[in-house]
């Protein structure tokens, strides 16, 4: 699911894929990597705006389009999070399903 995670990021955008992509890197288990994406979902759709504009997107990325996607990445993440690591492959098959 973390694959999933990073995948499902760059819907979004190319910049915050490469960021959780990146942060990745030294996590022991895929909780620990989902629970720091998680912080950083949070801290962009705080300052969604602030975000956009530092990576010089405010002006081609549409900001309501830019929160709900990042809302339902962290949706996912919340949910991988909420999901034993047993169930976690069933999960992902279900969510195929749903589409």
């Amino acid at each position: 699911m973390a694959y999933e995670t990073i995948t499902l990021a760059g819907d979004v955008l190319d910049v915050l894929r490469s960021e959780i992509g990146a942060s990745a890197t030294g996590k022991a288990t895929e909780d620990d990597f989902l629970r720091v994406v998680r912080g950083h979902l949070r801290a962009i759709l705080r300052s969604a705006r602030g975000y956009l504009d530092d990576w010089n997107y405010l002006d081609t990325v549409n900001l309501s389009d830019f929160r709900r996607g990042v809302q339902k990445l962290l949706t996912h993440v919340e949910t991988t999070l909420g999901t034993s690591a047993a169930q976690r492959g069933k999960l992902k098959k279900l969510c195929e399903s749903e589409q």
